[in-house]
């Protein structure tokens, strides 16, 4: 496969601020990736723990998207089940179900993606700032040709951990984090500020998410602002990150400029947001529409 995911396939039950719910959705950081890239491109697998209970439960989707599930390795009887909970200020917070060491299980390490880095294009990790995974990680990238993005969790980007952040941000190739995290991280709201110390790592891409305004692509040299896709109805704004940075990574390795990597990210997010959970079916005729938005 040209493109791996490496992050999370769960089931999300999601609790909004006006008091609807859905019971059972697939969710997960990966599984949103994972259609970013789809909307694209064939070449795209999952690669994390799961349950014995997820062909079950969620093989229809797979087999109707004609998406491989050999990246999926059975750590545990169950598959995480994810409790979110939207608040007013349009933050949101994520409980397991079945428990934070139930949910570390299941995760992706570093020996799962190991095989993939001699022959992946691509590869997108959601993940902290573990420094025993990115140690590995790095060295896996070192030895081969690989594209990385880091998509990075929040419970990482707190003021003393910036540091740290930053020398693991310099041996990936796209670095992915939103601007609310941003300012926590920096200790600061001036946005051109943030742009100059991203520009600051040297790294060829960082993809700062600004939710329905759109996102600001980062290089070294210049800062491109790219709007969110317009006239889309929001049903669940779950995954919207995720699946633009999945989004940004097929661009990036494809050599589309930051420009275009960034309005591929934009409607792939449109796409993921119009509906509860990830869409039933990602057509052809989905992937020629996006195309066509692209060149609008």
């Amino acid at each position: 496969m040209k493109y791996i995911i490496a992050s999370t396939a769960v089931t999300d039950e999601i609790h909004f601020v006006d008091g609807k719910r859905t019971e059972i959705v697939a969710g997960g950081a990966g599984v949103y990736a994972l259609c970013g890239v789809k909307l694209w491109s064939d070449d795209v697998m999952l690669v994390t723990g799961v349950g014995t209970d997820f062909s079950g439960i969620y093989g229809e989707w797979y087999k109707n998207n004609n998406i491989s599930m050999d990246g999926l390795i059975e750590k545990d009887d169950k598959t995480p089940h994810t409790v979110i909970q939207y608040f007013e200020d349009g933050e949101r917070e994520e409980t397991p179900r079945y428990g934070a060491e139930h949910y570390k299980k299941i995760e992706t390490v570093p020996e799962d993606l190991k095989p993939y880095f001699a022959s992946a294009k691509g590869i997108y990790i959601f993940k902290n700032s573990d420094p025993f995974f990115w140690r590995k990680i790095i060295k896996y990238k070192e030895d081969f040709d690989s594209k990385v993005m880091w998509e990075i969790g929040c419970d990482a980007t707190y003021p003393e951990n910036y540091e740290n952040i930053k020398k693991i941000a310099k041996h990936i190739d796209i670095f992915s984090i939103n601007l609310t995290e941003s300012k926590h991280m920096m200790g600061t709201e001036d946005i051109e500020e943030i742009i100059k110390e991203y520009q600051s790592f040297q790294i060829p891409l960082v993809f700062l998410r600004r939710g329905a305004e759109g996102a600001i692509m980062i290089t070294p040299d210049e800062a491109i602002i790219v709007p969110s896709q317009k006239n889309i109805k929001v049903v669940d704004p779950t995954g919207g990150g995720n699946s633009s940075s999945g989004a940004v990574l097929y661009g990036f390795c494809e050599g589309y400029s930051p420009l275009i990597c960034g309005k591929m990210g934009s409607i792939s997010a449109a796409m993921c947001i119009s509906q509860y959970g990830v869409p039933d079916r990602i057509t052809s005729e989905m992937r020629l529409e996006a195309m066509r938005n692209v060149e609008r």
